[in-house]
């Protein structure tokens, strides 16, 4: 075994400031390690409002601190977590303020099965706390569409289950198709595109977007944050129908309805048009039923108040009532004639009793009158007239002039 030679020692008077030292060192390791791929655990994750992501990048006998600038962590399909097994892409660099080195990171993949789970978990958890899983913000879907657009690949199984099921069970329905990526890191823009498309350029009553199944990584585009937002934000109600009835994706979870299938996504969004009919035909007898028994109630109601009144014959009412009318009319006159002869019995007595009763009536049986000459006031008593006085006396026949010549006689 050679023995090592003894390190190699500088004189003093050639000795270096920290700052060329920390150069030197900054110039080997960003000059040697670049475009490096580092395998680890992600620790103290922080979000800076700036838009950085600051982490550790760790295992179990290491850990490096590490840096993501905003331009590269806008990107992410994830959200970073304290936790998560990641492949970081990126350089070393050397912060010469500090003399530490970091690793300047470009590209964070989940690591393995489990931590796309992972980041799903994470980014579901964050939605859910903004609102976009709440049932009661979900758009109901139309019953009775007139147009169905579909976003798909155009050569999968799925968009041929699609048409196939909608053209069997609702011919009438106009379906607006428009193709897009379902797949790949560039599948996420194309879905937004198209649905953005098909929201401002089509006539679709619903919007059926998704695929056919896979795996997790197959359908990753579809639980990308910025396809989740896309969806919650569409105007038109949109149906998720992505992989197969056990595969769940965050589409599905902000989408106004989940499909488990594309196919189930067509029945849906299109009611046959044999259930169709066959509602309208069960309605028709629900309301003939319901109209014959109005008029059966209608009916009764009728019969009932004829025979109460006697509708069905009504000359015959008619006829009892001017009989009675003129009963009562006879029993009228009857009443009148007997009044007018008592009354007209009664007035003759008592004409003939005020006749009997007046002073000329009272004259006429032989009484007269006296009054004083020329005044006229009734002579009440004998000694009221003067011997010589005249005065007037008035009989039955007629009046005279005379005089009193003699005092008052006695009795």
């Amino acid at each position: 075994m050679r023995a090592l030679d003894p390190p190699t020692i500088i004189s003093k008077d050639k000795a270096v400031s920290v700052s060329k030292l920390t150069k030197q060192i900054k110039s080997v390791i960003e000059g040697k390690f670049t475009n490096l791929w580092v395998s680890g655990e992600l620790s103290n994750v922080v979000h800076h409002r700036s838009g950085h992501l600051y982490f550790t990048l760790k295992d179990e006998s290491a850990e490096i601190r590490s840096v993501m600038f905003r331009g590269f962590s806008q990107y992410l399909p994830f959200t970073p977590e304290d936790g998560m097994s990641v492949l970081a892409f990126g350089s070393l660099s050397v912060y010469e303020p500090r003399g530490q080195y970091q690793l300047v990171v470009r590209q964070i993949e989940a690591a393995g099965i489990g931590s796309l789970f992972l980041a799903l978990e994470a980014l579901k958890r964050k939605l859910s706390g903004e609102g976009l899983f709440d049932e009661s913000l979900k758009k109901p879907i139309p019953p009775f569409p007139k147009t169905v657009g579909v976003i798909t690949s155009s050569t999968g199984a799925a968009v041929r289950d699609i048409l196939n099921i909608l053209e069997r069970r609702a011919p009438h329905i106009s379906v607006c198709l428009r193709p897009s990526l379902v797949q790949g890191n560039e599948a996420a823009d194309d879905l937004i595109s198209a649905l953005k498309q098909m929201e401002n350029e089509s006539d679709a009553e619903i919007i059926i977007i998704g695929r056919g199944g896979g795996s997790l990584e197959d359908l990753w585009a579809f639980n990308e944050e910025k396809l989740a937002r896309a969806i919650w934000e569409c105007k038109i109600p949109v149906i998720s129908a992505v992989g197969h009835e056990t595969d769940f994706t965050i589409s599905d979870f902000v989408a106004d309805l989940r499909a488990p299938t594309p196919s189930a996504a067509a029945e849906l969004a299109a009611v046959s048009l044999m259930d169709i009919v066959g509602t309208l035909s069960n309605y028709g007898d629900k309301l003939t039923h319901k109209m014959e028994t109005v008029l059966n109630n209608a009916w009764q109601k009728l019969d009932h108040l004829i025979d109460r009144t006697g509708v069905q014959e009504p000359s015959k009412k008619i006829d009892r009532y001017m009989d009675q009318l003129k009963e009562y009319a006879a029993k009228l006159k009857q009443g009148i004639d007997f009044k007018m002869t008592l009354n007209q019995t009664h007035a003759t007595a008592m004409r003939e009793t005020l006749i009997a009763l007046s002073p000329r009536g009272v004259l006429k049986r032989g009484y007269s009158l006296a009054y004083t000459y020329p005044d006229r006031f009734l002579i009440r008593r004998a000694k009221d007239v003067k011997v010589g006085d005249s005065f007037v006396l008035e009989t039955g026949d007629g009046q005279f002039e005379a005089e009193k010549i003699i005092g008052t006689l006695k009795k």
